[in-house]
């Protein structure tokens, strides 16, 4: 699973812009699957099982990024967010501008140190004052290359193994959850199971799961489980703020909600036997609540409501060109997903989405 996930951060794809992404998922679920589509969306959906009864895996394919808003005489490149980024970490960041006559790198420029003021150090850095630099002499140059006003800009590949259980990459949100997605249909593929499987890989998360909400409304699930990864602790973010630490095992949620009231209650029967399913099988598993959203957000309701499970990474510097996670925690995550889903029937579904 490890040199699928290398292979998944590798490719560009940020919300919208996910077409590379897709087409790697879902060659990788046919090697598994007889039953692999797209959507208009571009969500992957596969599935594998027969029942009346039915489940879907959610893990979204898209990463955060940025997009091409104006390209100065000169040829230098201005650009707003796709996707929640903090601008500091931005700064001196080589990207890759992804335009139809190929991907170019560039380097967020900033304004030299020796020219700031001591009240330019005050300010907080804008959008408005970054640039990206491709190298290029002027805009007629930029646009030969194919570059125009609207092409997505992500962070260019940067995958690294440091210490013994260590990664550091882009992306890592959420092409963990990718390749635990192909690494479960492989393992699910010769279990014969009474209930319908769905595995959907969502685009257009990172700017309010939107390719979950479709999904969800089409395939019409009894329940569903979304894969992702969430801010970890650190060494000064206050524990009440970040419960999860990174090398402890999976995060079984119980509520997430942000600013804009988007987010979710998980279904409380789903976490007490994901959590009893990982206590059974000795993985060790952490639990939290958090001020974000996932795809839960819309699939749980969609249609006349989907109870949700969320089965989470802790991962550090979330939305940066160079998050870490520990490989352990993605293998545990990936074993008690198997583990319960394998261990499923249909008559469990039953009493999982059972209100009272």
């Amino acid at each position: 699973m490890l040199g699928l996930f290398k292979k998944l951060v590798e490719i560009s794809g940020g919300s919208g812009f996910e077409e590379k992404v897709i087409e790697f998922i879902a060659a990788e679920l046919k090697r598994s699957l007889q039953d692999v589509s797209v959507d208009p969306m571009g969500n992957v959906i596969g599935k594998t099982g027969k029942g009346k009864k039915s489940v879907m895996i959610c893990a979204h394919s898209d990463e955060v990024g940025m997009l091409v808003k104006y390209i100065a005489p000169k040829g230098y490149i201005y650009f707003d967010l796709n996707g929640m980024i903090d601008e500091r970490v931005l700064l001196s960041t080589r990207v890759d501008i992804c335009s139809d006559k190929g991907i170019y790198t560039g380097v967020v420029g900033v304004k030299n140190r020796h020219l700031l003021t001591a009240e330019d150090l005050k300010r907080p850095i804008s959008i408005s004052d970054l640039w990206i630099d491709v190298g290029a002499e002027g805009a007629e140059e930029v646009r030969r290359w194919g570059i125009e006003i609207g092409d997505p800009i992500v962070f260019h590949p940067n995958f690294q193994k440091i210490g013994k259980d260590t990664i550091l990459s882009k992306a890592i949100d959420n092409r963990a959850g990718c390749a635990i997605l192909i690494d479960l249909a492989e393992r699910m593929k010769s279990k014969k199971i009474d209930y319908q499987l769905f595995f959907v890989a969502a685009t257009q998360e990172e700017v309010g799961s939107r390719g979950a909400k479709v999904a969800a409304q089409t395939l019409k699930p009894d329940m569903a489980i979304v894969i992702d990864t969430v801010p970890a602790s650190d060494p000064i973010t206050p524990p009440q703020q970040a419960t999860s630490e990174c090398g402890k095992g999976p995060v079984i949620r119980s509520m997430d909600v942000n600013a804009l009231g988007w987010g979710t209650i998980y279904s409380k029967k789903i976490r007490e036997r994901l959590i009893h399913t990982a206590l059974k099988n000795r993985i060790p598993l952490q639990k939290d609540i958090f001020r974000t959203w996932t795809d839960a957000s819309t699939i749980h309701t969609s249609g006349r409501g989907i109870p949700c499970g969320g089965l989470y990474i802790p991962r550090r510097y979330s939305h940066s060109p160079m998050e870490l996670v520990k490989w352990s925690d993605v293998e545990r995550t990936a074993n008690l997903l198997y583990l319960f889903l394998k261990e499923l029937r249909s008559a469990d579904i039953d009493d999982l989405i059972r209100k009272v």
